[in-house]
């Protein structure tokens, strides 16, 4: 697979991408701790639906380029996206993502609604009904202390990464991991510069000069799919979901799934996207 990977140009740095089928185009985008090898199976099976599956590694994450400038804020990411599609004379995507790249979604949903034609969130509500308050970071406190820099690296790199280990294990308490996604993931951070920008992506949310550009309601149909294992705080968020998302926009509780739906029920998660896709005229 390694093979099929190709380089585009975005801002400062290089983005690597890989293309899977034809059709309607759909950029999916990973998250934290993860890489873009997520995808594999999903992107596989939309592909023989007839869409044409674009899998990004986010800026920092192998074998994406190192920003310079370290600029991992939303607006950055979402512009990425912007830039990829300008890059592949794409003018408007489906945009899936999990974690990192659902906020990306969303960001990308309300700044430039021109390029979506509708998105699919995996794990995180809407940026605008997103809690940031003490509750959300009792429930995930990784919020705070991956902001820390070298500090926050050498956290997450102690004891050959425990700290992967132990996150997977609390977001998902109900999910046997299978050990090559763990090494898979780890081997990606290795490089001392990726887990370094791994952990910036908590640093940069903290300074995004363009928060109040990118935490706005989105006029694109949205499907937005969590697990009940997630925090109480969250699914109070994904409750009020669909009040700032568009038309035709859903809503997924999935029981005994955690963080990585995709993952943990990939069947009931590939079920959900080809029927709203279905839904939303996708086809």
């Amino acid at each position: 697979m390694a093979n099929d990977v190709k380089h585009v140009a975005v801002g400062d740095t290089r983005l690597a991408y890989r293309e899977l089928g034809s059709g309607l185009p759909i950029v999916a985008l990973h998250g934290f701790p993860d890489t873009y090898r997520t995808w594999d199976a999903m992107s596989g099976a939309l592909s023989d639906d007839g869409y044409r599956v674009i899998t990004v590694a986010m800026r920092g994450y192998a074998p994406s380029d190192v920003p310079s400038n370290e600029d991992y804020s939303l607006h950055r990411l979402a512009r990425d996206v912007t830039e990829l599609l300008d890059q592949l004379d794409i003018d408007r995507a489906v945009i899936l993502g999990h974690d990192w790249g659902a906020s990306t979604a969303y960001a990308l949903a309300a700044i430039a609604p021109e390029r979506v034609e509708s998105l699919i969130a995996l794990a995180i509500p809407p940026l605008s009904v997103f809690r940031s308050g003490w509750r959300e970071r009792w429930a995930r406190p990784h919020n705070i202390y991956l902001r820390y820099g070298r500090i926050s690296n050498w956290w997450l790199r102690r004891n050959n990464f425990a700290e992967v280990r132990r996150l997977y294990d609390l977001w998902s308490p109900n999910w046997d991991v299978p050990d090559n996604h763990i090494e898979t993931v780890i081997a990606a951070l290795m490089p001392p510069e990726r887990s370094r920008a791994a952990v910036d992506y908590y640093r940069a949310s903290e300074r995004d000069a363009n928060a109040g550009r990118i935490i706005a309601p989105i006029a694109a149909p949205a499907l937005m799919i969590y697990g009940a294992d997630e925090p109480e705080v969250r699914q109070e968020c994904f409750a009020r979901a669909s009040n700032v998302t568009g038309p035709g926009s859903r809503t997924v509780r999935l029981d005994g799934v955690g963080h990585w739906p995709h993952l943990e029920a990939p069947d009931l998660c590939l079920t959900e996207i080809r029927s709203f896709l279905r839904a939303t005229g996708m086809r």
